[in-house]
């Protein structure tokens, strides 16, 4: 499993910020009504990025910068085509015209940020990040800048330093210090709004024995921002209670009772709907025989709850239910939990994997 999802429902901004928080790496893909693009992380950092919108080669880019000649571009270009395997077009340029390899970086670094900056702005689209080893090499046709950069982008600076350009109008009057003032603001943000959390579960997650288990964990971080939640257990029609925090008023042990629950999901129920469309959901119940049931044994639920899919190899194998019903507040830095869902979907599927 991936992280995957629509645009409107996580931005851009958020997605670069999530992978440099889990320090991932692998291929973050957008497809949208404004074209295509994509962008490789090497733990959590910028390291390549192409847009359909931003066709541009390497050597088209190096020659505006004056960097290169025509000719050596050509040259190169002839015989990076006579070579058995490929090699980026950087690469040769480097080695055979005794090119400054930090005039190239810094030339694809700026053209990078151009391509991620152009992403801020579309608000619309699907997104998938697929966890894999990125490498140097590949097809010019699907990479135009054929180059990789050593020294990776931070992707929380990139956030930051196109949020205060679209606010200024221009780069222009824009400087280090500004930016590292307002990175310093955005990591305090993140501290008070989950994403400070996010990072140590993701760092817990990668050994969950550690943590005691997959659920264990889930509970846990559901601990941090709801009042209480139930567990799941997934199994075709029903789901039969794992485990519980936050129950009170009952007339014996809450785990117990929860352990003893099995539910019969209804068509048309919240359950229903999240179980078919694998995706988080906030909002009131229905008023099925499922979930009127649950409000029962809840002594009553709030007007705003959380369902939660854990989906392991494009199944939903367990729901979280959660809410805040002490406060009767919505639940705050929920797109961080479930961004966490899909990262214990995955390790869970690792971890299935690796005992067969």
């Amino acid at each position: 499993m991936a992280l995957e999802g629509y645009l409107e429902d996580l931005g851009i901004c958020d997605i670069l910020q999530i992978l440099s928080l889990s320090k991932k790496s692998g291929i973050l893909t957008l497809k949208g009504q404004r074209g295509e693009g994509s962008v490789c992380f090497i733990d959590g950092q910028v390291v390549r990025a192409s847009s359909s919108l931003f066709p541009e080669t390497l050597g088209q880019l190096l020659r505006r910068n004056n960097i290169v000649t025509e000719d050596q571009v050509d040259e190169a270009l002839r015989y990076q085509q006579n070579l058995r395997s490929h090699q980026p077009l950087g690469a040769i340029l480097i080695d055979k015209f005794q090119i400054v390899p930090s005039e190239v970086e810094l030339v694809v670094a700026a053209q990078i940020e151009k391509i991620i900056f152009s992403f801020f702005s579309w608000t619309e689209g699907y997104f998938t990040f697929r966890l894999e080893e990125i490498k140097a090499f590949g097809s010019a046709i699907l990479n135009p800048l054929d180059f990789m950069l050593k020294q990776g982008l931070s992707s929380q600076r990139l956030v930051v330093k196109g949020g205060k350009i679209a606010e200024l109008g221009s780069e222009d009057a824009l400087d280090d210090a500004t930016i590292d003032l307002e990175l310093a603001e955005l990591e305090n943000q993140q501290s008070q709004h989950g994403l400070e959390l996010l990072r140590g579960m993701l760092a817990e997650l990668e050994h969950p024995e550690l943590g005691g288990g997959i659920i264990l964990l889930i509970l846990r971080y559901a601990s941090e921002i709801m009042d209480r939640a139930i567990i799941f257990d997934v199994r075709g029609n029903h789901l039969v209670g794992l485990g519980q925090f936050g129950l009170s008023g009952l007339s014996v042990a809450a785990d117990e009772m929860v352990r003893k629950m099995t539910l019969s999901v209804d068509p048309g129920s919240l359950f229903a709907q999240v179980l078919k469309d694998k995706v988080a959901v906030r909002s009131p119940l229905n008023k099925t025989v499922v979930e009127e049931n649950l409000k029962v044994f809840l002594n009553g639920v709030p007007e705003e709850v959380f369902l939660g899919p854990l989906v392991s190899d494009g199944q939903v194998v367990a729901l979280l239910y959660g809410d805040n019903f002490a406060a009767h507040q919505p639940i705050h830095a929920v797109n961080a939990f479930e961004v966490f869902l899909s990262q214990a979907g995955l390790a869970m599927e690792q971890a299935l994997g690796s005992s067969n």
